[in-house]
Parts: C-alpha cells; structure tokens; sequence
C-alpha cells in the first residue's frame, strides 16, 4: 500500500480517537462518540497491521536491536515489559494505576448524578468435605448497619432444621468480648441472649443446661461455621449436598443492640427480665428466607432474600411474627440480601 496514503489514514485515525477518547473520559456516554471511537479504532487497526507490512523490516530491526550497542540493544525488550506490566495492573484493578480511569469515572458520575457503588465484601469461605453445590449469601450493608449478630441455616420444604451455614462466634459459644466491665477494663465473659436470634435457635432445637437454645460454652455442630462478626458488607461461601429434586429454603436472621425506637422503648416491656434486664436489647431480630425449588439442570440460581417476619422481642419462644409494621430503622440493616446457588 502507498506510504503516504497511509500515513495520512494513521494521523487522520490517530486525531479522531484522541479527539473521542477525551470525550468519553470527560463526558457520560454517548452512543454517538462511542461509535465514532469504535469505528475509527478498527480503521486504526488496519491500518497499522498495513504499515507493519511494508515496514516489516526496520520494524524487525528495531525489535531485535540489530546495529545498536549497550541499553538500546534491550530497548524494545524493556518497553514490552513495562506494557505488559501496566496492562496486568489495570486489568488486576491495582490502585494506583487505576487513578486515572476512576478520576474520569467520578467527573462523569457527577454530571448525571450518579453514585458508583464499590464491591468491598468480606468474604467468609467455609470449608467443608462434603456439598454437591456451592452456596453463598450475599449481604450489602444498609444505613443502620452496626455489625448485627446473624445466623444462616437451611430447612426443607416444610421448615424442618437441616443445617447452620454460618453463625456468628459470640452466639455460638456464648463468650462476649466485652462480656462484664471490671474497674473500668472490658473483658470477655459468658453472656446468654436469648434475645438474640431467637428464630434460629429455637429451629436448632438444642436445649442447654441452663434451659435456653442458645448455644452454651460451644458447639460441636457449630464449631467449623462459627466466625466473627462482619464489619462491613459480606458474602458468606459454603457447600450444601441437595437433592436436585427436592425444595428447600435457607433463612438468614439478623438482631442489632440498642437499636430502639418509638415501639420498642426500654421501658417497653417492664416485666421482662430479658428485655428489660440486659439493655441490649432494642428491635427484634429480622428474618429473610429464599426459596430452592427443584434445581434440576440449572447452572446457577440468584434469589432476593425478602423480609418475612421477626422474633420474640426476648426470646421467649421461636414464633415467627410476619407483622414488621413497628420495625423502623433495623430494616435498614441490609440494604439487599442475595441467596446464590451453584
């Protein structure tokens, strides 16, 4: 092909694309640029793939360092390295090399308005030795989350117990970190909250010595699914051995402290030693459930866990109450919750 012909079709690309490009670093999408850009990359591309043929050999020259002494000779080794290095590093997402793509990012989400929203999860893998599929619940923190107590399980069909997926530590065992305050210095103690998660306790069906379903000094079925409280947003990652014929439903209760409100005062309930007693207590703890029909052939299921219920105020028992008319602010603990299966 004619070398100046094509030289003018390389600068008249290269115009066009810095031109777009710059646009669409500075200004939300627009179908128009994008296309320009994308058509004019393509034509780039040809023309690029012509002039390295009728230049193969400097190009070679240049590559292999021939003629050239010392650093030079390494020269084109060098850049290609340093390329490949970049390119690793923002396909990876690494901070600083970002920069320049989040910058743009957040100038064009404040022309439309627009928020980005980040996907900094914790991520809590339980290993087990057993499970024909991979489950995991997703949960992104709402605006009153302050890192509740939770629990996971799976039932049958029906509403039978089968299995904890993940519970937090501090129910599990019973051992608070800041359990009792001793001359001013918090230390762990033994504490029972039954006020807790109620729900999951009672399902669990294992009684105490001291007459309470909460778990007491360890569990031998909880030991490998017990962990520390999320601080933040979390996916919970474990296995489960499903009948592929069968339906299931797994269940997720969520209990926040000291979060009262104009239903569930401290003075609410004055003659529950519970309730009334500890102080930690505020709203009751929320469930959601998500159901598992018969998986069959399906690669992947996701499922929005909904609200359906909360528990005793106390604890007393392991009703499920749908009415959450009075819950205010502790349905802002999970801004959404996602039941995926594998």
């Amino acid at each position: 092909m004619d070398r100046r012909l094509l030289g003018n079709v390389l600068i008249i690309t290269v115009l066009v694309l810095s031109g777009s490009g710059i646009m669409m670093y500075l200004m939300p999408f627009e179908k128009n640029i994008a296309s320009l850009h994308t058509v004019f990359a393509l034509l780039f591309i040809v023309a690029m793939i012509l002039h390295i043929v009728n230049n193969k050999l400097p190009l070679k020259n240049y590559i292999t360092g021939k003629r050239q002494k010392g650093l030079k000779k390494w020269q084109a080794p060098l850049v290609f390295s340093i390329v490949v290095l970049m390119a690793f590093g923002l396909y990876l997402d690494i901070p600083v090399l970002n920069t320049i793509y989040s910058t743009g990012n957040e100038l064009r989400n404040k022309q439309v308005g627009k928020t980005e929203e980040t996907r900094d999860y914790q991520i809590i893998s339980i290993e087990k030795p057993f499970g024909n599929h991979k489950l995991s619940v997703e949960l992104k923190k709402g605006d009153a989350f302050q890192y509740p107590l939770f629990a996971i399980w799976l039932e049958d069909s029906i509403g039978n117990y089968l299995e904890t997926l993940y519970v937090s530590r501090v129910i599990s065992s019973s051992i608070f970190d800041y359990g009792k305050k001793t001359d001013e210095i918090w230390e762990s103690a033994l504490v029972r909250r039954p006020e807790a998660l109620p729900y999951w306790s009672h399902k669990r069906g294992i009684e105490a010595a001291d007459g309470l379903f909460v778990p007491l000094n360890g569990a031998l079925d909880l030991d490998a699914v017990s962990g520390a409280t999320p601080t933040g947003s979390f996916a919970v990652k474990s296995q489960v051995d499903l009948d592929e014929n069968a339906r299931y439903r797994v269940l997720i209760e969520l209990n926040q402290s000291y979060d009262w409100n104009e239903y569930y005062t401290k003075d609410s309930y004055p003659n529950d030693k519970v309730y009334s007693g500890s102080g930690q207590v505020g709203q009751p703890s929320l469930i959601y459930g998500a159901e598992i029909e018969k998986i069959g052939n399906t690669n992947t299921i996701h499922k929005i866990m909904s609200l359906i219920g909360h528990g005793h105020h106390s604890g007393e028992n392991g009703n499920l109450y749908p009415d959450v008319s009075n819950i205010t602010s502790a349905k802002k603990i999970a801004n959404r919750i996602i039941l995926t299966l594998e």
